[in-house]
């Protein structure tokens, strides 16, 4: 339950524009495959900032969350429907497959890894 409760705080800040609300979330270490195909990379907190001061808006709805706990880690499976609107841009809706991995340190679950990749077939019912 404390997996899931850390995994909606940080949508909900996303979805909000608030990056700093979203990183608090987040080990400094923490470092992600994208959806795009990119090569593992820290997410870039600032870039995030910067797209959302010019007009980025963003939607993600989980389905399907599966939470199993080793000791002090945690692995989350979800799917995820985003939809995405670049500042100046068009409306981008994808369906994806998320693996989180979350560490508790301090009585806190933090995210350190995410993994994103599309879905195919784009329903996960």
């Amino acid at each position: 339950e404390d997996v899931l409760a850390t995994m909606d705080a940080i949508k909900a800040a996303w979805m909000i524009g608030d990056v700093d609300g979203a990183r608090k979330h987040f080990l400094s270490e923490m470092e992600t495959f994208e959806a795009d195909g990119s090569l593992l990379s820290p997410l870039d907190f600032e870039a995030s900032k910067a797209a959302f001061a010019a007009g980025l808006k963003f939607n993600v709805q989980s389905a399907h969350s599966e939470v199993t706990i080793y000791g002090d880690a945690a692995i989350l499976t979800e799917y995820h429907t985003r939809q995405l609107t670049p500042p100046g841009g068009t409306l981008v809706s994808m369906t994806l497959r998320a693996t989180l991995v979350f560490v508790k340190q301090n009585g806190q679950w933090k995210g350190v890894h995410v993994h994103a990749s599309h879905l195919t077939p784009k329903n996960p019912e």
